[in-house]
């Protein structure tokens, strides 16, 4: 019989021996004491014939030397397990079980409530017609202010207000540079929906924050009439608050749209007792009919086609929806808070 064949019995022997001796362990000392028995360095049986490996001949070497690397790791394995397995073994028996301790309930994710309101906002409209649109939050100067029919020396434009990166590129102040990038790559008709982040040299308040959600739309084609703006609305209106609710239009300016409007609700909104009362007005959005200079500079014609477009803060929606006076909740990752808004 060759040596090398005697070697690799002799090995396989030395395994079961050591697994055997590691599964019988009881403690950390003694498993510490196998280590070294079979894989020591200098005292080691298997390191040993790892060691004897020069003395056989290169055709034996290759054999051996892999089945010693097999023992050597199978056991090297089996000793960390039984040391898992003690150590669990002796915090189970610090711990008693107390078999009428309640289970840890499940963590589950779920929507977040400016979430959800974008997502009904985007329902009504979709159910009228619209269709979701997105564009960059990296914008030129062109897109988020010259197109729009906002001079470069208007109040808005200034660094107080707006975030500048370099290269004449800005992060977008709202999502308006939407309506510009989809009218110039589509011909009328266009009704869109275009909710996405916005960014202002805003300081943090209870109404304010330097990065938003806002929620942009649009309607462009021949023979769009304010009647058609009024309408449009006031049906958002009465899906999101209420059938009972009252929508009132007020004379404001913006310089992409003309004429322009606030738009403002009435709630009727339910007590505790079964009775209800109506709200004070409030402001939900600005919007108004698109000024023909903006549907010049996306080569519409505006002796042919009008619209109306409109603009609303959806993390103020969910504000008011739910009777929150400070809107910095919503970012504060409170899951007290968070939890109250949570579906199924």
């Amino acid at each position: 019989m060759s040596e090398h064949v005697t070697s690799i019995e002799v090995l396989r022997r030395l395994e079961a021996e050591a697994l055997g001796a590691v599964a019988a362990a009881g403690d950390l000392p003694a498993l510490e004491a196998l280590r070294v028995l079979y894989l020591g360095r200098k005292e080691g049986r298997i390191s040993s014939i790892l060691r004897g490996l020069g003395r056989l001949s290169p055709e034996e070497r290759p054999a051996v030397g892999a089945e010693a690397n097999r023992v050597k790791e199978a056991v090297q394995a089996a000793i960390e397990d039984r040391k898992g397995e003690v150590v669990l073994g002796r915090a189970e028996a610090r711990l008693p079980v107390d078999l009428s301790l309640p289970g840890r309930p499940v963590w589950r994710g779920g929507r977040h409530p400016v979430t959800q309101v974008v997502d009904e906002i985007w329902a009504i409209f979709r159910s009228m017609g619209f269709t979701r649109a997105r564009g960059p939050e990296v914008e030129t100067s062109w897109y988020n202010f010259v197109a729009l029919n906002t001079p470069l020396d208007h109040p808005a434009v200034d660094e107080a207000d707006t975030l500048y990166l370099k290269s004449e590129l800005l992060l977008r102040t709202h999502t308006s540079p939407v309506q510009v990038r989809t009218m110039e790559r589509y011909e009328p008709p266009v009704r869109i929906i275009a909710p996405g982040m916005v960014y202002r040299r805003d300081t943090p308040d209870a109404t304010h924050t330097p990065a938003f959600l806002q929620l942009e739309g649009l309607v462009v084609d021949e023979g769009i009439t304010f009647v058609d703006f009024k309408a449009t609305l006031a049906e958002f209106a009465r899906r999101f608050w209420g059938p009972g609710t009252r929508v009132r239009f007020r004379p404001s300016f913006f310089p992409f749209t003309e004429p322009s409007a606030e738009v403002d609700v009435k709630r009727v909104v339910s007590r505790p007792d079964g009775s209800t009362e109506e709200t004070d007005w409030l402001e939900i959005m600005g919007a108004g009919m698109v000024d023909p200079a903006v549907l010049e500079n996306v080569g519409y014609d505006p002796e042919r086609y009008t619209g109306f477009a409109f603009g609303m803060g959806p993390a103020r929606m969910a504000a008011l929806k739910y009777g929150i006076r400070d809107i910095r909740v919503f970012f504060d990752n409170d899951i007290r808070f968070l939890n109250q808004f949570a579906r199924p």
